[in-house]
């Protein structure tokens, strides 16, 4: 299966995050209905979305996958960091791991115990936490990462971190209000965090865009429930409602807020390199993982693709290659074995990128 260069990761979530992220707030408003996929305000012309073959619409099976290269973005196997540039990294301790990244030299982990979430900073100087942080997110080159950490202690306290790390050098935004901070992206030399005006339920969200260097942040009125944001910052992925019912997403124009289409079948929560195509999973997903993994035009909201397996985490490798971590038993579970697989847009075609292995697979964030 040949790959194209031009690497960049998008880490794409459970449809059940977005219900955390969001809250009381949108969970309020009314119930998804039956509406898919429509258009509303046309993007320019797409570039970078393959012509497409076969069915749209398929089952993976593991077994019987023929066996490709390594993935070439970083990939977590049990404690071992692989792949991107450098060699494997072993996260030191016994704490679960939740996310990874590699930037320049460094590889950071988010990891977790009774105590709380923790940042691992792991580099040639040795290793250096940070408390409070809950996400990761990378830009487009991997030279840089941003997450947002808060005082993890008892009662809680308001405000927080946000952070742009270079893998060797931090730069910092220290806010004093604001609750629930998560960052959204590192797009276009921008850090996009969100935060909510109370801790509780009844909160408000508000999203923010900050420049690394900068001594304070920007409202993005246009958004207000983004998720994800393309690599050039034009393009984002934002959430309508979530309630027990599922979930609605939409495509917009960061600079005017006009929204684009909007489905109630799939909660978008990714885009490829350059932004030609959005990810996402099933909208009423509400299991251990999601059941299924879907390729959408992000111009006119297309299905391209669908894999239906029991997909724990994905990213892209490339324009035309997409990475899942897929369960080979269609379960997640202490006795499951998993794998890396490797499988073409264009074509629907897959390979195992990783043995089949009990161990622990993440893809970088």
């Amino acid at each position: 299966m040949k790959r194209n260069s031009g690497l960049v990761v998008v880490s794409v979530a459970a449809a059940t995050v977005a219900a955390v992220v969001l809250g009381g707030t949108v969970a309020s408003r009314r119930v998804p209905h039956s509406e898919s996929v429509a258009a509303a305000a046309p993007l320019p012309p797409s570039t970078g979305v393959p012509a497409t073959t076969g069915p749209t619409r398929i089952t993976l099976a593991l077994r019987g996958l023929g066996k490709g290269q390594p993935p070439t973005i970083p990939y977590l196997v049990g404690r071992e960091v692989r792949g991107g540039a450098g060699g494997p990294v072993r996260i030191p301790g016994t704490e679960d791991v939740l996310e990874i990244a590699r930037v320049n030299s460094s590889v950071l982990a988010l990891t977790t115990n009774d105590n709380g979430w923790h940042l691992q900073r792991l580099n040639a100087n040795g290793a250096k936490s940070i408390t409070g942080v809950n996400h990761l997110e990378v830009n487009e080159d991997r030279s840089g990462a941003a997450y947002a950490a808060y005082d993890g202690g008892l009662p809680p306290v308001e405000g927080g971190t946000v952070y742009a790390d270079s893998g060797t050098s931090l730069k910092s935004l220290k806010l004093k209000t604001g609750w629930n901070f998560k960052v959204l992206a590192y797009a276009a030399g921008k850090v996009y965090y969100q935060s909510s005006d109370v801790l509780g339920s009844g909160a408000t969200w508000s999203t923010y865009a900050w420049t690394p260097g900068s001594t304070k942040a920007e409202l993005v009125k246009t958004i207000p429930y983004l998720t994800k944001l393309s690599s050039d910052g034009k393009t984002a992925a934002s959430t309508l409602l979530v309630n027990n019912s599922g979930s609605c997403s939409a495509i917009n124009v960061v600079s005017s807020g006009v929204r684009v289409w909007k489905t109630c079948d799939y909660s978008l929560n990714g885009f490829s390199p350059g932004g030609a195509m959005v990810f996402g999973v099933p909208s009423r997903d509400q299991g251990s993982c999601a059941s299924a993994e879907a390729v959408l035009d992000t111009r006119t909201g297309r299905l391209l693709r669908e894999w239906k397996a029991c997909v724990q985490n994905a990213a892209p490798e490339d324009y035309e290659h997409l990475l899942l971590v897929v369960s080979a038993s269609g379960a997640s579970g202490n006795n499951t074995q998993y794998g890396i697989v490797r499988c073409a847009i264009s074509t629907g075609d897959c390979e195992l990128a990783t043995p089949l292995a009990a161990e622990r697979l993440l893809l970088s964030a």
